[in-house]
């Protein structure tokens, strides 16, 4: 591909795809290697306002500080904005329990999106190119990723746009000889250790052997896959209502609904893979639906539990993390939410009787108050009864499933139980004909 028609087709992509306007102010991702460094010259050239971002994640030494570098020097030589940030890729990656490939590219983004809102650039671009969109289908591919897998790297995500996909790896190295661009070589791209460049290195050259044409081939491939995941994902969307309900920290599906539809295994990969869940676990949980109460299954983030004919998805957390002293009236962050806390003259006070809302009579109350997760052997005077009863036995009542019910908390006053939190005040702090002020407390998920 020829210079002139180069510039023409990703402004032909730009335009088609409304990845942006001469009005939006771009930040470019730019580590120096030659998709990069020929993304961020094509839209100088092409007139777009554009500032670089770099990533220096300290991973190789001297050849990092050298990108650096070169990336500094590129930018100072055309005027153009410039932001470099450096990581201790492998620290954050051994804190948060990732690959180190997986903490750079959540280290760019986290820092991308903050360089954006700080310096008010309206969109990201990525130098992703036609031969990265193909890899990303083969490593789908094989990683038995679904449909959504096969349709490649996406051209817009939020604020990241992708302007080289309409060209590939051949023509932006092209684009770059003739227009005497220097660039850095990444060594490790050089060597096969992860899929990615196995696909790259090995098994695409190969296919382009067997079938020359074989790159285009694949993109038509996958433009066709974008269209039927669009039909596709709002047939999926639909059985999702009829399916799943939404929880405080997550969904529950029903599994009597589930079964009645037709590719239930399918529905199930759907509502399951995009909260972590892999291809095997979830034919593991599929295979478990209907039979042991309790069963659990984990993602990174997220547990899977049976209870009661439903599938219950819930965020993983720490059990007793939220453990608040409250001295006053006010708000106070929680990790799967926000409690409201007013004072309100008896006059003014109007009964909610919603179960994310405690009223209860303020001079009763003796402060600080403790929020925290129940335990075991905690008892209280739930509201309408004279006697005590245990919260373990109270939650049991209530259907609390098994995965909610130990994150269920409570608002403690003096050692007594105010509030089993969600659920049921305690008759020992009701409001009566005496009540001169009402505590109100507000859950909002």
């Amino acid at each position: 591909m020829e210079r002139k028609e180069f510039l023409h087709t990703v402004q032909t992509f730009i335009e088609q795809n409304r990845l942006f306007t001469k009005n939006d102010r771009i930040l470019v991702g730019v580590s120096g290697g030659v998709d990069s460094i020929t993304l961020v010259q094509t839209l100088y050239e092409l007139g777009y306002e554009v500032a670089i971002a770099h990533c220096n994640f300290m991973l190789r030494g001297d050849e990092s500080d050298g990108d650096q570098n070169f990336v500094v020097e590129y930018a100072n030589a055309r005027s153009i904005p410039i932001h470099v940030c450096s990581f201790d890729t492998r620290s954050v990656a051994q804190e948060r329990k990732i690959s180190v490939e997986m903490a750079a590219r959540e280290l760019r983004y986290e820092w991308f999106e903050t360089v954006c809102t700080l310096n008010t650039y309206t969109k990201i671009a990525i130098a992703h190119n036609q031969n990265d969109s193909i890899e990303t289908f083969f490593i789908n591919l094989l990683r038995s990723a679904g449909i959504k897998g096969l349709t490649g790297i996406p051209k817009i995500n939020g604020m990241v746009v992708r302007p080289l996909l309409a060209v590939t790896r051949q023509d932006i190295e092209a684009f770059a000889l003739q227009s005497s661009l220097s660039y850095r070589v990444d060594s490790s791209n050089l060597a096969n250790d992860y899929l990615r460049n196995k696909i790259r290195n090995i098994i695409l050259p190969e296919l382009q052997a067997i079938a020359p044409n074989c790159l285009q081939a694949v993109s038509t491939s996958m433009a066709h896959m974008q269209q039927a995941h669009a039909l596709y994902s709002g047939a999926v969307a639909e059985k999702q209502k009829l399916c799943c309900s939404p929880t405080d920290s997550g969904f529950v599906i029903d599994e009597s609904k589930l079964l009645a539809q037709e590719f239930a295994s399918t529905l199930l990969y759907e509502f399951l893979y995009p909260y972590g869940f892999n291809p095997t676990v979830i034919s593991q949980i599929f295979d478990s639906v209907g039979t042991q109460a309790g069963k659990t299954f984990e993602a990174e983030e997220y547990v899977a539990l049976h209870d009661r004919n439903c599938l219950f998805v819930e965020r993983k957390r720490t059990v007793g993390q939220d453990s608040i002293l409250i001295q006053q009236p006010g708000t106070f962050e929680l990790q799967n939410g926000v409690l409201h806390f007013s004072a309100i003259p008896c006059g003014e006070f109007v009964l909610d009787k919603r179960r994310s809302v405690a009223c209860v009579d303020y001079a009763k109350l003796t402060f600080p108050l403790l929020l925290r997760v129940w335990r075991q052997g905690d008892s209280f005077v739930p509201f309408g009864m004279n006697g005590r009863k245990k919260v373990s036995d109270f939650l049991i009542d209530e259907k609390v499933p098994l995965l909610q019910k130990q994150h269920v908390l409570v608002l403690e006053s003096n050692g007594e139980i105010v509030w089993v939190v969600g659920h049921r005040v305690s008759q020992l702090f009701a409001i009566t004909e005496h009540t001169g002020a009402v505590a109100k407390f507000v859950l909002e998920r």
